[in-house]
């Protein structure tokens, strides 16, 4: 009779590696049906380095990645190249305490546009849009939200954006006017979106689907009564956007904003 002795899978390979005579032909075929998983996971978990991907010559998206559901997933934000200054929509997808990804996009910065990061907007206190914020803090960058966003980026364990935008507020920077608007709730209930009116490109965050979307990703701090409403305000002020950048995946320009509707619309009938 064959007895297996019970062990962890580090102890397993150290055995098979140092002595593979000790395990016949059907103890090694458990031995690498039983390390699969562990290979399978430790592959699945690597996360690609940044990417910049220019819109023109004065805007660029940024695209950095964070685990959901253990699959590498990207996270989109928005570098504008000013006269003054670079402004960042979003910190890469971070952790407080692991900011790798926006130390990626500040030294990206340096190398290719060689110019300080002046402002960072803050989408909502999710931490795909939040996590580099204290990361920029130390490195001198001003980060800026709503109110809530920043209430929120507290309760969410970040530290806290300045929380000075209104709910609709234009200001310019290097000659680059910057919309910052609150369509209403929907993905949060402080997701903003923001509008670059010389470029007519829309950042809109997560409350935006990519047209490549099949679901509507992550729900649980969603308003899902309130994100129709929401998306058609984005329609009615800036319907003439000629790109719009989701949270995460592809960019279009406004089929996005139906394409949001429509699988908003899906969900909610499934549901029923």
């Amino acid at each position: 009779m064959m007895t297996l002795i019970h062990t962890d899978h580090n102890n397993l390979r150290f055995m098979y590696e140092t002595n593979p005579a000790r395990f016949p032909m059907p103890v090694l075929f458990l031995l690498l049906v039983a390390l699969l998983p562990y290979s399978s996971f430790a592959q699945s978990v690597q996360k690609p380095k940044l990417k910049v991907v220019p819109l023109n010559d004065k805007v660029y998206v940024h695209i950095t990645y964070g685990l959901y559901q253990n699959e590498a997933v990207p996270s989109n934000g928005l570098i504008i190249n000013t006269k003054d200054g670079v402004v960042l929509v979003d910190t890469g997808w971070d952790t407080d305490s692991i900011a790798d990804n926006t130390q990626q996009i500040l030294q990206w910065v340096k190398d290719n546009l060689h110019k300080p990061v002046r402002l960072c907007i803050a989408t909502h206190a999710h931490g795909d849009r939040v996590g580099g914020t204290g990361a920029l803090q130390r490195a001198g960058v001003r980060v800026v939200s709503t109110p809530l966003t920043a209430k929120n980026s507290i309760k969410e364990g970040y530290p806290s954006p300045e929380g000075i935008l209104p709910s609709d507020t234009t200001f310019t920077i290097g000659g680059e006017p910057i919309r910052c608007y609150f369509p209403g709730e929907g993905h949060t209930s402080d997701n903003i979106v923001v509008y670059l009116p010389n470029q007519r490109i829309l950042h809109g965050g997560c409350l935006v689907k990519s047209v490549g979307a099949f679901g509507m990703g992550f729900l649980g701090d969603a308003n899902l009564a309130e994100w129709g409403n929401s998306i058609r305000n984005v329609m009615t002020k800036f319907g003439k956007a000629r790109i719009v950048i989701p949270g995460h995946d592809e960019w279009s320009d406004t089929k996005a904003l139906e394409h949001t509707l429509n699988l908003l619309a899906k969900h909610l009938a499934n549901k029923k």
